[in-house]
């Protein structure tokens, strides 16, 4: 499929733990995967993700507004979105925001059960709390291979 193939839709087929996921995108019928890797990193660039994965179902389907002139939405955006997506940078913000994310959620439930009389913060804490602040952290050993965008071995047309 050419890079400036208009496309039909991405569909984003998950795993079953919903984690992971393959790139297929379709144009004129055909299909090609194009990605594959975490899912969270996409989740955090497209509302319109987050929305059908909070539905549930193991595929997020993009498509272009029938209304609308998409001439954009072609296979070569879909790439360049895949590698904006699967750079250090990107794949560090992340896992920043997700930590983040979580230390609050925790910290919202010990206020939670404080309120209710159930524990103290100093009862829940086992280590001092840590600060993400000034330091980089790490994606683990396979952070550079969170996202993989394959080439296609044959030139088709769409």
């Amino acid at each position: 499929m050419r890079s400036e193939a208009r496309l039909d839709s991405a569909v984003f087929q998950l795993t079953p733990t919903r984690t992971r996921c393959d790139l297929i995108i379709i144009a004129n019928g055909k299909t090609e995967k194009i990605a594959s890797g975490l899912l969270n990193p996409f989740l955090a660039h497209l509302k319109t993700a987050q929305d059908q994965i909070a539905k549930g179902g193991y595929s997020i389907i993009l498509e272009p507004d029938p209304e609308t002139d998409a001439a954009w939405f072609t296979k070569g955006t879909v790439e360049r979105f895949v590698r904006f997506v699967s750079t250090p940078e990107v794949l560090e913000r992340v896992t920043t925001i997700e930590s983040e994310i979580l230390q609050i959620e925790n910290a919202i439930a010990i206020q939670g059960n404080d309120n209710l009389g159930l524990s103290t913060v100093e009862d829940c804490q086992t280590k001092p709390a840590e600060t993400t602040e000034g330091t980089k952290p790490s994606g683990g050993p396979d952070a550079g291979k969170a996202i993989v965008l394959f080439k296609s071995s044959t030139s088709k047309s769409a």
